[in-house]
């Protein structure tokens, strides 16, 4: 097979094999599959095992790797990070505050490393593409299953996962340990979507099937976070599209409102019309304040607790007994704030300050930042490219206000990692003699 022009290192069968295997089962295998020896070995910790087994053994490769990970900003404020990471696992006696994230950010530059030079972001971004299919057609038949197909049949080491149900109907999960978590992954496929690699163009209906099994996807989550960001997503996608584009998806978009309002009119009595209204309703009333949702079955009370319990969860910035210096790591049982009893934390950067203290947070978010640097100095080149992974990014990162990160942040990492890949490749001889 041949392998693409800008992957120089595709001949190296063997990493090509690893590479091809972490960029799938990061995307499409869950969490809870591997094997437990102590610690839960899942198939994409198995490809980095694998994959740093191999650079061992090739020390040119590792100078070579090495090399082209200090080019890449982001490293800067990653490695600050590390740091902040690695103080708060001795102060606190907790191995996993610091494993947990140097994998993660191990991973992130394996994958920018072999994205460019082993695998080839255009083979990547087709790889991610069949994936969104794949995931999209599994949503939906796992919300006709009526439960988890992957936590049934590839559960295989120790987890809390269980399937979750709202108003009688199930909220399918995807490849991940819960529902939120999909709707986090699905906003950075969408953006995925609506963009030709080829063309270099962004349109929404680039893929209308697959923009439209994921825009299903998103609704059968049942996550409001998620729903309401993949309206916001569409509207900025449909902003950065030319303007011929906007007239070609403005006669679509009111095509598929009234196809889709004449399919509500029918369905609006049955227990999936009242299901669908009621995430639309739900939205709604959460941005204004109203309570239509109940008019559609939905237990507002519940959805009014979680959004109280979510508006507490800033005031653990204001506990005196949290180290403002030294994280607690994964160490933390639970706070009560005005009244309200704060176990789980749905907000990320808040989950940041509790593990890693104001060192921690600031580091990541200059990691954040340095990022949203990176890509607006592309954009402001008028690159499109920079423009899908830059909505992709804001949309997830946003919405990690609203929810902690849910072993997701693999998929953000995929995402700026290809936009580097093909960075480096612009700038690399092979690409100025092409273009020469």
């Amino acid at each position: 097979m041949n392998q693409p022009k800008e992957a120089e290192l595709g001949n190296l069968k063997v990493l090509r094999g690893l590479y091809l295997f972490l960029i799938i089962s990061l995307i499409v295998m869950p969490q809870y599959f591997g094997v437990h020896i102590g610690v839960d070995l899942t198939c994409t910790r198995f490809a980095v095992i694998f994959i740093t087994m191999y650079f061992i053994m090739n020390s040119k490769l590792m100078t070579h790797f090495y090399h082209t990970i200090i080019k890449c900003e982001v490293v800067y404020p990653l490695i600050l990070y590390l740091m902040v990471a690695g103080y708060t696992m001795v102060f606190r006696v907790d191995i996993n505050a610091f494993f947990m994230v140097f994998l993660e950010v191990l991973t992130f530059f394996y994958l920018i490393y072999g994205i460019r030079y082993v695998v080839g972001f255009r083979t990547t971004w087709k790889i991610t593409i069949g994936c969104a299919y794949f995931l999209g057609i599994y949503g939906l038949t796992e919300f006709v299953y009526g439960k988890s197909i992957f936590h049934q049949f590839l559960s295989t080491v120790p987890n809390k996962v269980t399937n979750y149900y709202r108003s009688g109907h199930y909220r399918i999960m995807g490849p991940c340990g819960h529902s939120l978590g999909y709707g986090l992954l699905l906003l950075i496929l969408v953006a995925a979507a609506c963009y030709d690699m080829d063309k270099k163009r962004i349109y929404l209906f680039q893929r209308p099937l697959l923009f439209l099994i994921l825009g299903i996807n998103v609704f059968l989550t049942g996550s409001r976070s998620a729903l309401a960001f993949f309206f916001v997503e569409v509207l900025v996608i449909f902003l950065l599209s030319s303007w011929r584009d906007k007239k070609i998806t403005l006669f679509y978009a009111l095509a598929a409102i009234v196809a889709l309002g004449a399919v509500l009119m029918v369905i609006q009595k049955t227990s999936i019309g009242q299901y669908l209204l009621g995430q639309i309703a739900s939205v709604i009333d959460e941005v204004f304040g109203t309570t239509y949702a109940a008019n559609f079955g939905i237990d507002t009370q519940r959805l009014e607790d979680s959004t109280n319990y979510r508006k507490a969860l800033p005031y653990i910035f204001t506990l005196d007994w949290l180290n403002p210096l030294v994280g607690r790591g994964n160490k933390f049982s639970g706070a009560e704030i005005n009244g309200v009893f704060i176990e789980s934390i749905d907000n990320y950067y808040v989950a940041q300050y509790i593990k890693f203290a104001y060192p921690g947070l600031i580091a990541y978010v200059l990691y954040l930042l340095v990022a949203l640097f990176v890509l607006l100095r592309d954009i402001v080149k008028g690159d499109n490219f920079a423009k899908i992974i830059l909505v992709g990014l804001v949309m997830y990162f946003a919405s990690l206000w609203y929810v902690d990160a849910l072993q997701t942040l693999k998929f953000s990492y995929l995402f700026l990692a290809l936009f580097y890949a093909r960075w480096l490749y612009r700038k690399s001889d092979m690409f100025k003699s092409e273009n020469a």
